[in-house]
This record gives C-alpha cells, sequence and structure tokens, in this order.
C-alpha cells in the first residue's frame, strides 16, 4: 500500500526558491489531466507567484515598505501552496509518482540515493548561485566552467568561472531568468581530472 504524500518543505526556502518551486508546479500541473480541477486555479497560482517575484526585486533595495509588501505576498503564497499540496495529496493518493509529477517533493522518501556528483542551488541574492562538488581526495584545485543556453555541443562552449581551492563555490552577478549549465574539474598532483557531469539550473 502506498502512502506518501508532500512534503512542505517550500514554506521554509528562500524567496528565490520559492518563486522557482511555484513555477515548476504550476508549470507541471498544466500539461497533467490529472489535476484537471485544482483548488486553486493554476492562473490565480500564477498571478501570486508573478507578485511575489516582483515584490522580491523591489525590496532588493532594502525599503521597508516594500521589505513588508514582500512578507504580505509570501504569507499569501504559502497559504495558496498549502492548498495546493493538499490537493495534490488528495488526488494522488498516496501515489508518489503522482506528487512528483505536480513539482513537488515527497515527505516520504524511498532508500536514499548515491550523493550527487555536482550540485547547484540558487543563493539569497538575486543572480547568485552555490556549487558543491563532491571532495576529490588530494585535489589542490577546483575549476569551475559555466554555459548559457540550451545544452553545450562541445567543449569550445565553455567558460571559465572560477578556480577555488575549495569543493564549494558562491558564483555573483548571473543574469537572471536565465538557464546556466555548470561543470567541475580537480585539480590533482596526477593532472586535471576529467570534468563532471554538467547540471542545469535557472537563476532568478
Amino acid at each position: 500500500m502506498k502512502n506518501d504524500h508532500v512534503v512542505l518543505d517550500f514554506v521554509k526556502e528562500p524567496i528565490p526558491q520559492k518563486i522557482e518551486t511555484a513555477h515548476n508546479v504550476e508549470t507541471e500541473m498544466r500539461t497533467k489531466p490529472v489535476f484537471a480541477n485544482p483548488d486553486v486555479p493554476l492562473d490565480e497560482l500564477k498571478a501570486c507567484n508573478d507578485l511575489l517575484q516582483a515584490r522580491y526585486v523591489a525590496s532588493l533595495s532594502g525599503g521597508k515598505e516594500e521589505t513588508a509588501l514582500l512578507h504580505q505576498a509570501e504569507e499569501v503564497w504559502i497559504d495558496k501552496m498549502r492548498k495546493t499540496a493538499k490537493y495534490v495529496d488528495r488526488i494522488a493518493d498516496g501515489d508518489g509518482a503522482i506528487i512528483l509529477s505536480a513539482g513537488f517533493n515527497l515527505a516520504k522518501q524511498r532508500s536514499p540515493s548515491t550523493r550527487a556528483e555536482l550540485t547547484a542551488e540558487l543563493g539569497d541574492k538575486s543572480g547568485s548561485l552555490v556549487l558543491r562538488r563532491l571532495r576529490v581526495e588530494g585535489a589542490r584545485s577546483y575549476i569551475w566552467q559555466y554555459y548559457i543556453g540550451e545544452a553545450p555541443a562541445s567543449e569550445a562552449d565553455w567558460t571559465n568561472a572560477q578556480v577555488t581551492t575549495q569543493a564549494t563555490v558562491e558564483l555573483t552577478g548571473l543574469t537572471p531568468f536565465t538557464k546556466y549549465w555548470f561543470r567541475v574539474a580537480a585539480v590533482t598532483v596526477n593532472g586535471t581530472t576529467a570534468y563532471c557531469k554538467p547540471v542545469m539550473q535557472a537563476v532568478i
């Protein structure tokens, strides 16, 4: 018997991640006939998410009024996303595949998977992103590269971003609402390793 259900992890996400999560949920649910009549209409969810995004951008100036309006929009966003999650839970009836198809995460995960070699997470500020690679034994430095757009076709498409001594880097000044690909290689006493499998992250 399946008993998976939606995890409300989006409530504690930073606002840039909230925006991305809701956009993904709205986009995925529109393509699935099983979600034909959501408790929160998808156009309403999109409008709520668009408002949160606009308020977030306005708040970057640090104004008190802009910040207050941002918090107000965030509260409305959380309420609508909670209602949407409950709707998906009801439709899924414990089926994790249906929950995942709506763009939500499962509260009850299956057996833990192997850690990804490279992960990308949105930073706290617009246009920033944090990359983390599994440490390579004996690595002296790491070479980080990026590509803008669809999947790169050749090695010449990649651009060097930074070289660090740590297996983590925060990139700033990236173009918002743009799709980036990232990869990293480690420099060891035996030479430079092959670049890892690229990962894609849309920057907000």
